[in-house]
């Protein structure tokens, strides 16, 4: 029988808890911040302190469930290593996407936004002039946050954009296999094979005769003198497809959810859109597009009294740590003059000095999302642009809006604006 704090184990895998699982991540923070989950058979941790402790522990806690899930799909990839061999690719890959190679990425960001942008301001510009109206719409996940972020990949892996709707039925296949049951398992490998025999010429052409692209870059890359095989390549270009597209897209429109949703965090942006890098830190704690991460137990590890044992699973709840009241005042609250949030640059320590913690919506550790600035840049830079076009944006009415949900498929944010 279980205690008057315990949660109703059935609550997660409840619409309720998939939409705002919120109030149920602080209960098991204040009464629970180390729980069994008897439905997903996993340990969960909630509190930020411990989490961001475990992110950063190597010596208790394993990445490998993430082959489990992402290596089930995609093959090997750095995701799921630890060691030496996780530091060896990160090596070769995590360079490309930081400090001065991001630089030559900005240009291909703008350029894609833009496209998009004139896309759909000459689609609602004709529609308005069809119907004599002065009011035009606009789904910010299909019509542009799924489609920004992809074509910036593209760019990046130097593929023609005409194969834009090809990747874009595979990437969510693949990312729906990483989570989802048999049949979705099924369906993101084949994705995700249909994609490696796209990849192989390619790969061998650019070893021998390699481009600027990143693609190139991967296949002659060296640390040490070792190179990667064309399998890592392969899985590596599969996550970077699905994190880039999967995960900035839900950036993207979460952090327009976030700011629309608080008129006077809006005003703030429309009157400097310099504060967008706030909002795109903010909105990674408040609602970043990963829910969690898991890890697993190398060997008995005790937390607030309680043991998890070996070769146990544990949740690391982002979404609850992000939220802690020991570590933000009033998380729940959007806000981008918090006093207790760092807005710098992302950091893979978590706390930074002065009392300031950074978000942990990259994870943190050895496994800090190597995308991080592109994902921020292409979030920013697309947001600013989008709001140079659209007028008095605001939620169409009846299209109930929401955050992206955990398990809710598929998802729109519809938006009406001042078209003419």
């Amino acid at each position: 029988m279980t205690t008057a704090t315990e949660p109703d184990p059935g609550i997660f895998l409840s619409p309720e808890y998939a939409s705002n699982p919120y109030p149920t991540l602080k209960h098991l923070r204040d009464h629970h911040p180390v729980y069994f989950n008897p439905v997903m058979k996993q340990w969960m941790v909630t509190r930020y302190e411990d989490v961001m402790n475990i992110f950063a522990d190597t010596e208790n806690f394993s990445a490998s469930p993430n082959g489990e899930h992402i290596g089930a799909v995609f093959g090997p990839t750095l995701m799921e290593y630890d060691g030496e061999k996780h530091h060896k690719l990160r090596a070769l890959v995590a360079p490309e996407f930081v400090g001065v190679n991001l630089k030559a990425l900005l240009p291909i960001v703008t350029r894609n936004a833009m496209s998009l942008i004139e896309k759909f301001t000459e689609k609602h510009a004709a529609q308005i002039a069809e119907n004599a109206s002065v009011r035009g719409e606009i789904d910010i996940v299909d019509d542009f946050a799924t489609r920004l972020p992809l074509n910036v990949i593209l760019d990046v892996l130097d593929l023609p954009q005409e194969a834009h709707e090809m990747f874009h039925q595979w990437y969510p296949a693949m990312m729906n296999g990483i989570n989802g049951g048999p049949e979705l398992r099924i369906a993101g490998q084949k994705a995700n094979a249909e994609y490696h025999a796209y990849l192989d010429p390619l790969i061998d052409e650019r070893s021998r005769n390699p481009g600027a692209d990143l693609l190139s870059r991967l296949s002659i890359a060296e640390v040490n003198g070792a190179r990667m095989t064309p399998e890592e390549i392969k899985s590596f270009a599969s996550l970077i497809l699905v994190a880039g597209a999967e995960t900035t897209d839900k950036a993207i429109a979460n952090l327009w959810y976030q700011l629309l949703a608080n008129p006077d965090q809006w005003q703030l942006v429309q009157d400097d859109p310099e504060l967008l890098d706030h909002a795109f830190t903010e909105m990674m704690r408040i609602h970043p597009p990963a829910a969690g991460q898991t890890r697993k137990t190398i060997r008995d590890y005790t937390l607030h009294g309680v043991t998890i044992p070996a070769d146990s699973y544990v949740h690391l709840s982002i979404y609850g740590a992000n939220r802690d009241e020991r570590v933000f005042t009033d998380p729940d609250r959007f806000d981008l003059n918090r006093e207790d949030l760092y807005f710098a640059r992302d950091l893979r320590g978590g706390w930074f000095k002065d009392g300031m913690a950074g978000h942990l919506g990259f994870g943190l550790g050895p496994h800090f999302c190597a995308g991080y600035q592109l994902a921020r840049a292409e979030t920013v830079i697309g947001t600013k642009l989008l709001m140079e076009v659209i007028r008095n944006p605001r939620f169409k009415p009846g299209s109930n809006p929401t955050p992206i949900a955990i398990r809710i498929e598929p998802w729109h944010l519809h938006l009406e604006f001042d078209a003419a």
